[in-house]
């Protein structure tokens, strides 16, 4: 056994003899609790270190000392991995163990073992405890691989960006609604286009427009549109303005508003691009993208999405323990005569959004994505229920071709055209 030198929050710790010992760690946002137990669950040591490279080290050292004494280290946090970082990353760097905890599986666990007190250091004795009860059960953390890491970040902030995208057009088209109606006709159909912001961002109200020459407005709307717009569309708007014989209420505040969204939004959008850009680099270097783009409907940032947060299908033992991290599978539920299937409150978010948008692009460009859409909805099920039972069959189908890498390979009585082919990549997350 180990013996505790101090009574002090970060006790210092000996062995007698080599053992297995469990590091439970309960982060927080500037300091993270550790605690150790060992095989016969005792609480053998603590440590409080800053959420920090100094504190990390700090740490380190601590578990360098106890490996050299003979202990086999098992470090575990809740968590997925990566939401640790950089700490499970030098866990991994290091070599040592580092489990990831569902947050559920834990709550359950204090749940069974009470709840006597409600500190970090208990908290973190909670999980070192469930480390050491529930091993042999528990998800080994991938090692890092830094294609995968990025991609994960990337998408992630890929789809945030997306999300603001959305806020700030939203947002634009009410206050055009309210101020310049007329601007939300035929010539300018979607308020994303560069060639409309960057107009309105420029020229932000009517006695801007009004003002303008009708031979400055088209040479603005050729540069802008790249030769797509000039002349004729310009005549349009300047018509249309003049026939305008209102005078709006807080024009000024109208106008620096617009001014406002649409600057956001041509930053948001070229950065969204540029990430965009950069996935599409990364996959085209990661053999696991490869094979599950060749999936038809499947483009660059739904598969970056869902292989940056599925990692490796190594986590896995099969298709269906993916399918309830993706949200697709149902859990079996039965109490003696009674059987139904539940949701699971363990899924993946991020990843349930990727497949399910590979299965509603899907329909549009597999044939037998379509087949079997509509052999859902014959069968009675709404729209949304057809598209998650194609997501839990098209995961099915990307676990197999991940497994035995191998690409896709569809019916031989359907075919894809190169055309088909640009148009699926072109599909928007």
């Amino acid at each position: 056994m180990w013996e505790q030198k101090s009574t002090t929050p970060n006790r210092v710790i000996d062995m007698i003899s080599p053992e297995k010992i469990y590091a439970g760690l309960d982060v927080g946002k500037e300091s993270i609790e550790a605690v150790f137990v060992d095989e016969s669950g005792n609480r053998v040591g603590e440590l409080s270190f800053s959420n920090d490279h100094s504190g990390y080290e700090q740490f380190l050292k601590k578990l360098q000392t106890l490996r050299e004494k003979g202990a086999k280290i098992v470090v575990g946090a809740e968590g997925h991995a990566g939401n640790l970082s950089p700490l499970d990353q030098y866990l991994n760097d290091e070599s040592f163990q580092f489990l990831s905890l569902h947050p559920l599986k834990v709550r359950r666990f204090k749940d069974i073992l009470g709840q006597p007190q409600k500190t970090d250091n208990y908290d973190a004795y909670v999980i070192a405890d469930f480390l050491r009860s529930r091993e042999d059960q528990l998800e080994n953390s991938p090692r890092f691989d830094p294609t995968i890491q990025e991609v994960k970040k990337l998408s992630r902030t890929y789809k945030d960006l997306e999300e603001q995208i959305n806020r700030y057009t939203n947002q634009l088209d009410e206050a055009l609604t309210e101020y310049f109606p007329e601007f939300l006709g035929d010539e300018f159909p979607d308020l994303t286009t560069k060639t409309s912001l960057r107009l309105l961002n420029e020229y932000g109200s009517l006695k801007e427009i009004r003002e303008l020459d009708a031979d400055e407005l088209s040479q603005f709307l050729h540069e802008a549109s790249r030769g797509h717009y000039g002349e004729k569309l310009a005549s349009q708007l300047l018509d249309t303005v003049t026939s305008i014989k209102r005078s709006p209420l807080a024009e000024e505040a109208y106008r620096l508003k617009i001014e406002t969204l649409t600057d956001l939004l041509l930053r948001v959008k070229k950065h969204s691009e540029e990430i965009k850009k950069r996935i599409g680099k990364l996959l085209d270097d990661w053999e696991d993208a490869q094979i599950v783009l060749s999936l038809w409907g499947a483009g660059n940032t739904t598969v970056g999405r869902l292989l940056g947060e599925v990692e490796t299908i190594d986590r896995f033992d099969g298709s269906d323990p993916l399918g309830l991290f993706c949200g697709v599978s149902p859990v079996p539920h039965s109490s003696g005569k009674y059987s139904t299937d539940r949701t699971t409150q363990r899924v993946n978010k991020r990843a349930k959004d990727a497949i399910m948008q590979i299965a509603r692009c899907s329909i549009q460009h597999n044939p037998e994505s379509k087949r079997y859409y509509d052999k859902k909805r014959k069968e009675g099920k709404s729209h949304w229920h057809a598209i998650k039972c194609l997501a839990r069959q098209l995961i099915r189908v990307i676990y197999a071709m991940l497994r035995d890498r191998t690409y896709y390979q569809p019916d031989k009585n359907s075919k894809q055209s190169a055309e088909q082919k640009k148009e699926v990549e072109a599909v928007p997350a």
